[in-house]
């Protein structure tokens, strides 16, 4: 059995699948078979099962929005007093921190200093103030604690901020408890939005063990995978933080990871065959701002945004190997890596995939329309011996619903694959009037 393997049924286009991923697995298949749906699939299935806690923090975002929207509700509505600057202090230190022990006591903070500013401006009576104060607790009760206030009951500002803090408090628990639980709905739920389609047939187990799929109540601590990053264009490397921001989740995650510092442990044997390729290579440029730059052999230096497509590729490849990103427990989801790149480099692509597996045992499920990118990965896995750790998949339509796809399992013949590649040469025949 295999370490990773993922089943799908009636997905998309892909009719069923069942693919077993041990080592570097490619899926071949037209245009439209679904294989960048099981890329993307795959991915987001694997990043939220490594960091469940990113869909409680996005839950727990959500909830906490009212509490922070009063804060800085009170922060602009009194900021010429010399109170908001302590409330504004802790309120910033809420927003920066990432430890939520510190954001907790940091969001309670301010809450108790803005109970006792309001408390402080209910003795002195002034009618503009006592009209400010009116109004957040009509925003505390209708958004925070979602009440309507009993016709003519009186409360004070003290007893409205306890019940914040309380709700506050009860926020961090409930994130805390799910973080904790782990619960397999949450993690469904959420990768169903991310995806925008229903995984009733879709099943994905390591070890043997499920962590999506039916009969799944608490989502494992993956092992054999912990870390993730899918490439499905060279271009987006590069793209400055604006655009990024605004665009696909996983093209901001890989820009992410590329601007990690390097790390001192990493093969500088795969580094230096990279450069080799490429007669230079990538670096991060804080001189400034965060920017990925290329120095080529003769010292030119130049935005990696600004070079060429093919050095953009092994550029993405030699970053995430220095910075520690590829590692024994990575698995690099790669879309037809081939598309932008010489013949000559699609090899040398091929090759690269296969060092790394073999000397760091780096994991990758490549899809690829490419013939010499096929052949590249099963003759150069014969010769460094591979050959167990490479699994060839290819996408054949349903005989019975058309627009439906198949992945059949061909182990390390590649002719099946080759036959369908050669249907190009028949249309090129066809048109051109030798056939």
């Amino acid at each position: 059995m295999s370490p990773l393997q993922i089943s799908i049924k009636d997905y998309r286009a892909v009719k069923s699948a069942e693919i077993d991923m041990n080592g570097i697995t490619v899926i071949s298949g037209i245009n439209g078979s679904g294989k960048s749906s099981i890329s993307r699939l795959l991915y987001y299935a694997l990043k939220y099962a490594n960091n469940y806690e990113t869909i409680v923090d996005k839950l727990f975002e959500q909830d906490l929005r009212p509490i922070d929207r009063l804060i800085h509700n009170t922060i602009m509505e009194f900021r010429r007093s010399d109170s908001i600057k302590e409330i504004r202090t802790y309120y910033n230190l809420a927003n920066d921190s990432t430890d939520n022990l510190i954001k907790k006591s940091a969001y309670t903070t301010a809450l108790q200093l803005i109970k006792e500013f309001l408390k402080k401006l209910e003795e002195e009576k002034n009618r503009n103030d006592i009209i400010s104060v009116a109004r957040l607790q009509s925003i505390i009760e209708s958004s925070i604690l979602n009440r309507r206030r009993e016709r003519g009951k009186e409360i004070n500002s003290s007893d409205l901020i306890d019940a914040v803090i309380r709700k506050t408090n009860g926020l961090f628990e409930k994130a805390d408890n799910l973080n904790s639980i782990r619960g397999y709905s949450l993690y469904k739920d959420y990768l169903s939005e991310t995806v925008e389609d229903d995984l009733k047939n879709v099943r994905i187990t390591e070890y043997g063990v499920p962590f999506l799929g039916k009969d799944v109540t608490n989502v494992p601590i993956l092992n054999y995978i912990q870390q993730v990053a899918y490439i499905d264009t060279p271009m987006i490397v590069g793209m400055s933080l604006y655009d990024r921001y605004r665009t696909i989740e996983y093209w901001k995650d890989l820009n992410d990871m590329l601007e990690i510092p390097a790390c001192k442990s990493y093969s500088h044997t795969i580094n230096k065959y990279i450069k080799g390729i490429i007669h230079g290579g990538a670096f991060l440029d804080d001189s400034i701002s965060l920017m990925l730059k290329y120095k080529r052999d003769d010292g030119l230096v130049i935005d990696l945004l600004d070079s060429a497509t093919g050095i953009k590729s092994f550029s993405l490849l030699q970053t995430l190997l220095r910075n520690g990103v590829i590692s024994e427990n990575t698995m690099l989801i790669i879309d037809e890596p081939e598309a932008h790149l010489h013949p000559q480099w699609i090899v040398e692509y091929a090759r690269i995939v296969i060092m790394l597996h073999k000397k760091l045992g780096t994991k990758f499920l490549i899809a690829s329309h490419s013939t010499d990118f096929v052949s590249a990965i099963k003759y150069i896995a014969e010769k460094q011996r591979i050959s167990k750790s490479i699994a060839f998949y290819l996408a054949e339509e349903d005989l019975n619903k058309p627009y439906s796809y198949n992945y059949r399992a061909i182990g390390t013949d590649i002719e099946p694959i080759f036959a369908s590649f050669n249907k190009s040469l028949d249309k090129i025949g066809e048109y051109g009037g030798w056939q």
